[in-house]
C-alpha cells in the first residue's frame, strides 16, 4: 500500500491506497515507516483532544501511539514528521458523492466515457486535496477510476462505488429525453447517455431488479443504491411519488444480503422511507420530509441516514441546477421538511452521515464548505466531525463481504486502524 503525502498549508494529508501486488510485496518486505511526532489528536469519537501525543505508522496501518516519545533509526524507509503542536485527526470520508457527474450536464452529455474518466479523475484529486480520503459512490459507474486509484495510476481517495443506480422508467433515475429510446423497447444503446454509459440502469419487475443488482455486485460494486421515490432535479416524476414496488425493493435487498452488503436508497418523502424500511434498507439518503413515527422507527432498526442540507436549504438562485420552475417547486416542499426531519432525527439519536451529494460541475471544495457551514445551524463542530470521520466509516464498513478495503477500520485514530490521516 502506497502512502500520498501532501503538504497543505499547515495540514499534513496521508492518504493510502492500494498498489499494484508487486508493489505491495516489496513493501511487505521492508514496510516503511512514518513517525509523526508531537501532536494533539482527534480520534474520530472522543470530543476531548488527546494532548501532546506520538503516532507510529508502519506501512498502511496505525502501528503505535503513545504518550512519550517514539525512537526510530532514521534509515531510507523512515520519514520523521514534527506535527508542531497541530492537530493530527482522521482522514475526511464523503459519505454521498458522484465522483462521474465531474462536468455540467449540457457537457456530460455530450461527452464519451473516456472524456468523463479525465474529469472523474479531476474530481477524485480535488477530494484528496481538501483532506478526503474514502468515498462512498452513491451512484455512477466509477469502477474504472476506482481502478485506477487502487493500481497507483492516479491519485485519489478510497473510492466504495455502488456502481448505476437503479431505478424504474419514468423514476428518479430515468434521465433520458423524450426523444431518446427505452432500453427494453428500443435497446440498450438507445437509453440516453446517462443510462448508456451505465451510471444509471432501468429495471422493471423483480426480475430485472435482481439481474441489476446482480450486474453491479458483478462489476465491483460494495453496496448497491435504487431509487425509491421522486427526485428534485428530474422532470418526470413527481416528488411524492412512491417508486418501485414493495416486491421489487425487496427484491434488490435480498440480492444485495445475499452477498454479504446493503442497499441505500434515494428517499425524499415520507412514503418511500417507510417502503424502504419495511424491505430492509439499511441506509437513507436524503429523507428530509419524514414523519415522527418513521424517525422513532429508523431509530429502532439502526438505520443510517444520510441527508445533504446545503442543497435544499441554499437559495435556490445559487444552485444553476434549480432553475426550472419544476424543480423550484419541488425544492420548495423538500426545503420545507428539512427543518423538522434533522430535529426529529437529532431527538431520535439516528446515525447521522455527512455527504454533499456533489454532482454535475459544481465544484466540490465549494459543495465542502457549504455544507459544512449549513449545518452549522444545527450541529456543534464536533459533531460534525464524527459524522465525517466515525459515523461515515461504519456504513463503509456495513458492506461486508462486498468491502474493498477490509482487514483494519477507517474513520479513527487507534493502533491497527488504516493510517488515512490529516
Amino acid at each position: 500500500m502506497k502512502k500520498h503525502i501532501v503538504l497543505l498549508f499547515t495540514v499534513i494529508i496521508s492518504s493510502l491506497v492500494a498498489v499494484q501486488p508487486a508493489l505491495a510485496q516489496e513493501q511487505q518486505q521492508s514496510p516503511t515507516l512514518v513517525l509523526i511526532s508531537n501532536v494533539n489528536i482527534f480520534d474520530g469519537k472522543t470530543e476531548t483532544l488527546q494532548k501532546d501525543m506520538h503516532v507510529l505508522v508502519e506501512g498502511n496501518l496505525i502501528k503505535q501511539i503513545s504518550k512519550e516519545p517514539l525512537m526510530v533509526i532514521q534509515t531510507d524507509n523512515v520519514s520523521i514528521i514534527d506535527g508542531g503542536g497541530r492537530t493530527l485527526m482522521p482522514g475526511l470520508i464523503e459519505g454521498h458523492g458522484h465522483v462521474m457527474f465531474a462536468s455540467d450536464l449540457p457537457k456530460l452529455l455530450n461527452q464519451d466515457e473516456f472524456e468523463q474518466g479525465i474529469h472523474a479523475a479531476r474530481r477524485v484529486n480535488d477530494y484528496l486535496m481538501q483532506g478526503f480520503t474514502s468515498i462512498r459512490d452513491c451512484g455512477g459507474n466509477s469502477f474504472g477510476v476506482k481502478r485506477a486509484i487502487d493500481q497507483d495510476i492516479i491519485s485519489g481517495p478510497r473510492i466504495y462505488p455502488s456502481g448505476a443506480a437503479i431505478g424504474q422508467t419514468s423514476g428518479h433515475g430515468d434521465f433520458r429525453s423524450n426523444v431518446d429510446g427505452h432500453p427494453f423497447y428500443d435497446g440498450v444503446d438507445n437509453g440516453g447517455v446517462v443510462n448508456k454509459w451505465k451510471h444509471t440502469l432501468i429495471a422493471d419487475g423483480t426480475d430485472e431488479v435482481r439481474r441489476a443488482v446482480r450486474d453491479q455486485l458483478f462489476r465491483g460494486a460494495s453496496q448497491i443504491k435504487i431509487h425509491t421515490g421522486g427526485g428534485v432535479t428530474s422532470f418526470t416524476d413527481p416528488l411524492q411519488a412512491a417508486q418501485y414496488t414493495p416486491e421489487e425493493i425487496a427484491a434488490a435487498v435480498e440480492e444485495a444480503t445475499r452477498y454479504g452488503t446493503y442497499v441505500m436508497t434515494h428517499s425524499q418523502m415520507n412514503n418511500s422511507v417507510v417502503a424502504s424500511l419495511d424491505a430492509g434498507v439499511k441506509s437513507i439518503e436524503h429523507g428530509l420530509v419524514l414523519e415522527e413515527s418513521t424517525v422513532k422507527r429508523m431509530a429502532e432498526l439502526g438505520v443510517f441516514y444520510s441527508p445533504q442540507l446545503f442543497l435544499p436549504l441554499q437559495p435556490t438562485a445559487g444552485n444553476p441546477m434549480f432553475q426550472d420552475p419544476i424543480q423550484q417547486a419541488k425544492l420548495k416542499v423538500v426545503a420545507e421538511g428539512t427543518r423538522n426531519a434533522i430535529a426529529l432525527a437529532k431527538k431520535y439519536k439516528l446515525t447521522i452521515l455527512w455527504g454533499t451529494d456533489c454532482f454535475f460541475g459544481s465544484a466540490p471544495y465549494s459543495a465542502f464548505t457549504q455544507e459544512f457551514a449549513y449545518r452549522d445551524e444545527f450541529f456543534t463542530p464536533i459533531e460534525q466531525l464524527k459524522q465525517i470521520t466515525a459515523n461515515n466509516a461504519k456504513v463503509l464498513a456495513l458492506s461486508g463481504l462486498k468491502n474493498p478495503y477490509p482487514g483494519a477500520e477507517l474513520g479513527v485514530i487507534k493502533e491497527g486502524a488504516f493510517a488515512d490521516i490529516i
